[in-house]
């Protein structure tokens, strides 16, 4: 598995020109979410919808709550990404570790941000299955955070990821602890 990551990792690394890093910065994050992310739920919301029942008025305001928050994450997270001269896609990788802003309180609040967009979008469709077919992408994506990006973000920043991981939570903070 160590081979492996060695071999990631150079991929990463490899050059890649100016324009292109430019298209990865900023149409990855919106085909992502269209494409890869959004995709799933709404084919399922068209072809075989179960309504949540959550009373009109509460199920908008706590959709557009729960988007909104998601989505103000995922941005915060890709802005602390371009500045740290990285990604979220991995074949343009930060070239520092991020601990600051949200990745204080989660080492992964861009998914912790996609999470909260999909249920807001469920909610504000009263559909379980966009729900859970919304969430489908991102379950897959956390099993390869945890057993690939994980390793190779060790491979990466050695003691200083490893001490990181030990202090912060996967994916949702912990609110109740005191910082």
């Amino acid at each position: 598995m160590k081979k492996w990551i060695k071999k990631y990792s150079n991929w990463q690394h490899r050059p890649l020109n100016e324009k292109l890093k430019g298209i990865l910065l900023i149409l990855f994050p919106l085909i992502f979410l269209a494409v890869v992310v959004f995709a799933p739920g709404w084919w399922a919301y068209l072809h075989f919808n179960y309504p949540i029942g959550i009373p009109y008025l509460i199920g908008i305001g706590l959709s557009i709550i729960l988007f909104f928050t998601g989505f103000g994450l995922y941005m915060w997270t890709i802005i602390l990404f371009a500045q740290a001269k990285g990604s979220q896609t991995p074949i343009l990788p930060t070239q520092k570790l991020v601990t600051t802003g949200p990745y204080a309180h989660s080492r992964n609040p861009m998914v912790t941000g996609t999470i909260l967009m999909i249920l807001g979008i469920g909610i504000s469709l009263d559909s379980w299955s966009f729900l859970v077919f919304g969430l489908i992408i991102p379950s897959l994506y956390i099993l390869y955070i945890k057993f690939v990006e994980e390793k190779e973000l060790e491979a990466r920043f050695g003691e200083s990821y490893k001490n990181y991981k030990k202090s912060t939570p996967f994916i949702f903070p912990n609110l109740f602890k005191a910082h």
